[in-house]
């Protein structure tokens, strides 16, 4: 497929929550003619304390990483299928400012992320990515809602 024009930036962390996102920004990245750059951000965050390194730290950040790849893997899989040139970062450190950054640094037209549904409680003391890249990012934001919170959303209606 031809692409046209800067690419969209995915923002992805391989959770069921991230698949729709997924699916999304690869539908609009066949509709536009784009490419697709999709990153996944591992960090680990840890806590020092007086008595020296923690011994399981590599594992954990070992096993962050897999995760962050495994995203990543699924993410060009379905690219793959749509014939979508696809372009996979993979970066350590914090989710926000990471993927704020991939999108400058690759001119990205557009960013898609997924969103939890968190409630207003479980943001405050989780955070909330999707919502710190809606207030960071210097272009457009997609925030697309979870299968689960689609449903619930229509269930109500």
């Amino acid at each position: 497929m031809k692409e046209n024009g800067k690419p969209i930036l995915l923002a992805t962390d391989g959770s069921p929550s991230a698949r729709r996102a997924v699916e999304t920004a690869v539908g609009l990245a066949k509709t536009m003619g784009r490419s697709l750059v999709a990153v996944a951000v591992w960090n680990v965050p840890v806590t020092t304390y007086a008595y020296g390194a923690v011994g399981w730290v590599p594992e954990l950040a070992e096993a962050e990483k897999d995760r962050a790849r495994k995203a990543l893997d699924e993410a060009s899989a379905l690219a793959g299928h749509a014939g979508i040139a696809f372009e996979p970062v993979l970066v350590e450190g914090l989710a926000v400012e990471a993927i704020c950054d991939a999108a400058g640094s690759h001119d990205a037209e557009l960013i898609v992320i997924g969103s939890h549904g968190w409630g207003a409680v479980k943001r405050l003391w989780f955070g909330s990515v999707s919502t710190g890249v809606l207030h960071e990012a210097h272009r457009p934001v997609l925030v697309v809602p979870s299968e689960e919170l689609g449903e619930a959303r229509a269930v109500a209606a």
